[in-house]
């Protein structure tokens, strides 16, 4: 994923709040759930408030940051 930037290390729901506000100006995130990662590999998640990995094209970032400008790179929102 070198081509790709995390914007956002949070909840589901404030991951999918952020994925449809970037759906809106033509940004497909790509969300990684870190707790179902870890389930499938048989390790349990004790926090699942913060499971939620937002990624965005590197490309995208600053177009991003116009609709959004509280992301930061590795930030969370």
């Amino acid at each position: 994923m070198t081509d790709y930037i995390q914007i956002f290390y949070g909840s589901h729901i404030k991951s999918i709040e952020l994925k449809n506000k970037l759906n809106h100006i033509n940004i497909y995130p790509i969300i990684k759930d870190e707790s179902k990662s870890a389930s499938l590999a048989g390790f349990g998640i004790p926090n699942y408030l913060y499971t939620h990995k937002v990624f965005i094209h590197k490309d995208q970032f600053d177009e991003a940051c116009l609709l959004i400008p509280d992301i930061r790179k590795q930030d969370i929102i």
